[in-house]
């Protein structure tokens, strides 16, 4: 076996044993929340080591868990530079998130809960990434979703309101990313019976029959899991509705948006661009894509809660990443540009995330940014660490990542001659630095409108260093140590070295454009547009977005109603006795797998 996938299976197994092992230290508070952190260290170390070792020759190892006459299932683990990518984003920003933990969640009375789920929630992330069969890739996926559910839903026991929001956001994530999840399913039994193979890096398909049937199945799972339109509202709700994975701890949230669970849809198209051909699959993640972009970003400039801002800014990069994907040229140039803006989002949003959880740390949990304003002068470190945040999302070029990626999926778009792609990244770069800048407008500047400060720790303060740092510097690295990372694609270092102009100054003049129209409407602390107030169509307008597009209403018009009038029609055949219950659960199930063995033969 390759030291390299030993070190992989450490990274994997670690955190998930340390997940179960941590509950033993139940009365050791101390010694446990330090366990909780050093488990995610190991994976981080490992995850280090492999990149050291790593020269980008693809490592595959498998291992045979079932033979038949005619099959042997296996199973693996790979490396490439897409895994080994993954595999550092998750590590370590999950280290660092752990670490910030120590003093974020000092005074939470339910840790042992909270540090199982945080364990566990990195392993199956690690094993979904390193997965070389589609096995442990559903398994990680499976357990993301999991473990997502239950930290979103940790205060289900506070008392009235507070408790019962995230117990039912919580609940509202498991079932809505579940689509995606049965989509996948579906997708690969039906691979394996096309194919008699459950190795993803063997599985090649050249416009299979069912394709178009499939790619719908297929494009379901990382529209659910990023939080793509029109499932995105379990991420990030309408003010009306308030029930999303905003009400986990802030902790959480950088989890889920920077190392695991809305990435992992991301990754499931990295991991199937080069390999699925079937081109209805990236027409429409391109069509959703350019929707949930634009429409997420006015969602951030619209919303006064910092958390729901940084949510819906993120449901817009996904996008972003979707939308370099669906460039299909034969260089790998998108395909490298989305990987690259993965990397560099995933620092800059770990970095505001933390930076949001200390604010709001800081003024006893207060969230909307109405309620805050001259934040600056108490709080100058959070200041400065996530000006870099910002500046990262903005997509300043050649001193931020944000920058540097950005610009990569413009040119590639540009190079590419994919118009629709180029006028919506260049349309939501420009919306994306309005709403940066307002936010930081209005929790920095102006003044205080009644926020009570105390300042953060040391904790807070060196994990939110680290990140700002990183934010500046992996721009410069990659062409440097980072180079492996992205070296499986066809020169894609052209997108760096070649300098093009009109992306360039499209690029940096949406920024220009957007920072400036902020400070004109934000610069002196104001928290309202006077224009959009006094008008009573762009009122409205304004209220339609800030309740989520009213999605959740439709939902609940459309499926929720009906499917509770249904089980109440049905519910005579809730009889309460065991096997009546098995016998009908039985009849369904195998009612089930006949219909879908149909569909794939």
């Amino acid at each position: 076996m390759e030291i390299e996938i030993i070190f992989t299976i450490i990274a994997i197994v670690v955190p998930i044993i340390g997940a179960f092992l941590s509950l033993l230290l139940k009365k050791w508070t101390a010694v446990r929340d330090i366990f909780g952190v050093s488990t995610i260290g190991i994976s981080a170390i490992s995850a280090i080591i492999v990149f050291g070792m790593f020269d980008g020759t693809p490592i595959a190892e498998t291992f045979n868990w079932l033979n038949w006459s005619t099959t042997a299932i296996e199973t693996g683990f790979y490396l490439d530079s897409l895994s080994v990518l993954m595999g550092i984003i998750v590590s370590i920003l999950s280290m660092l998130i752990a670490f910030f933990s120590l003093e974020y969640m000092g005074e939470e009375k339910h840790k042992p809960r909270y540090w199982f789920f945080m364990q566990l929630f990195v392993g199956g992330m690690l094993l979904l990434v390193f997965s070389y069969d589609m096995i442990f890739l559903f398994l990680g996926w499976e357990l993301v979703g999991l473990c997502s559910c239950f930290l979103i839903g940790h205060h289900y026991m506070k008392k009235g309101e507070e408790g019962e929001k995230p117990a039912k956001s919580g609940i509202k994530a498991l079932i809505m990313t579940g689509i995606g999840d049965v989509g996948l399913l579906a997708f690969l039994a039906w691979v394996y019976v096309q194919t008699g193979d459950i190795l993803i890096g063997d599985t090649i398909f050249n416009e299979p029959a069912g394709g178009i049937i499939m790619s719908i199945l297929l494009v379901l799972a990382p529209i659910t899991k990023s939080a793509q339109f029109p499932l995105q509202s379990w991420l990030s709700s309408g003010d009306t509705v308030d029930v999303d994975a905003m009400q986990g701890p802030t902790t959480v949230s950088a989890l889920i948006h920077a190392a695991t669970m809305v990435k992992a849809g991301i990754y499931l198209v990295a991991r199937f661009s080069p390999i699925w051909n079937v081109e209805v699959f990236y027409y429409i993640l391109m069509v959703v894509a350019g929707i949930s972009a634009v429409l997420a970003a006015i969602g951030a400039l619209v919303s006064t809660d910092l958390k729901r801002v940084l949510a819906y800014s993120t449901i817009s990069q996904l996008s972003y990443m979707f939308l370099a994907f669906t460039i299909r040229d034969a260089d790998g140039h998108g395909l490298f540009a989305g990987q690259m803006h993965l990397f560099s989002h995933s620092i800059f949003k770990a970095l505001l995330f933390l930076s949001a959880g200390a604010i709001i740390h800081s003024v006893a949990e207060e969230r909307d940014m109405k309620k805050m304003g001259g934040l600056r002068k108490d709080l100058p470190w959070i200041y400065g660490f996530m000006m870099a945040g910002a500046l990262g999302l903005i997509g300043l070029p050649i001193l931020t990542n944000g920058g540097f990626s950005k610009e990569l999926i413009i040119t590639a778009a540009f190079i590419e001659g994919n118009w629709f792609i180029f006028v919506i990244a260049v349309l939501t770069a420009f919306i994306t630095a309005l709403y940066a800048a307002r936010m930081f407008l209005m929790i920095f500047h102006g003044k205080n409108r009644g926020a009570k400060v105390h300042k953060p720790k040391y904790i807070m303060r060196i994990t939110l260093g680290i990140l700002a740092v990183l934010v500046v510097v992996t721009g410069f690295l990659i062409e440097g140590p980072l180079h492996n990372l992205f070296s499986g694609h066809a020169d894609p270092y052209v997108l760096i070295r070649d300098f093009e102009v009109v992306p360039f100054v499209c690029a940096l003049g949406a920024i220009i454009l957007g920072v400036g129209l902020a400070f004109l409407l934000y610069g002196k602390g104001q928290t309202e547009v006077a224009f959009v107030e006094n008008n009573k169509v762009l009122k409205a307008c304004r209220a339609f977005v800030a309740n989520g597009y009213y999605i959740d209403h439709l939902y609940n018009l459309i499926i929720i109603k009906p499917i509770f009038w249904i089980g109440e029609q049905l519910s005579f055949l809730k009889t309460g006795k065991i096997n009546w219950n098995m016998l009908l659960g039985s009849a369904v199930a195998i009612t089930a797998i006949v219909v879908l063995v149909m569909v794939m033969v």
